[in-house]
């Protein structure tokens, strides 16, 4: 039993999280060709707030209990088009590979999110960022998005500093002061 396969209520239990609402309706697509019931139980909430996705983990492709074995072969059978073939020679370690790209892919949606929740998340977004860059084994993509999120991150904290500095600064605050 794999270890994404988690129990959920009502008969049904979460087969795997897609990035996206595009490969989760893939997912579905190909389960229901094989006349497995699928859903997708965060599809409307996410279907209006996508980039939201990526933060909240993605969503749930769930399946009915019974069906479970069945599906989870179907998508251990589903090869996508970029990933390794048969006999593909794989990095020496793919799990930390992942482990750092995912890291440098959070940072990036952080820091684009903190300009919703401004300057909140923009620290998290910085160390999460200066964590990525300083693993080796970070590929050049997603050493890009650690930059871009570093850079955003340090903009957006400065700009906050400097607007504090300036409101505190100010003769208005000191005459509500006083």
């Amino acid at each position: 039993m794999p270890d994404d396969v988690s129990q959920e209520g009502h008969g049904l239990l979460t087969l795997s999280m897609a990035p996206d609402l595009a490969a989760a309706r893939l997912m579905q697509g190909l389960l229901q060709s094989a006349g497995i019931d699928c859903f997708i139980p965060d599809e409307n909430l996410l279907s209006q707030a996508s980039y939201l996705s990526g933060i909240a983990g993605g969503l749930r492709v769930q399946v009915r209990t019974a069906d479970r074995e069945r599906a989870q072969a179907m998508l251990d059978d589903y090869r996508t088009p970029d990933g390794p073939a048969d006999g593909d020679e794989t990095p020496e370690h793919p799990k930390a590979v992942a482990e750092s790209e995912r890291l440098a892919q959070r940072a990036l949606r952080v820091a684009i999110l903190g300009f919703i929740l401004w300057p909140l998340p923009h620290p998290y977004a910085l160390a999460l960022a200066l964590a990525a860059l300083a693993r080796k084994d970070l590929t050049g993509y997603a050493r890009r998005q650690a930059r871009v999120a570093a850079a955003v991150s340090l903009l957006a904290i400065v700009v906050f500093l400097v607007a504090l500095f300036e409101l505190l600064s100010s003769d208005l605050w000191r005459q509500r002061l006083h």
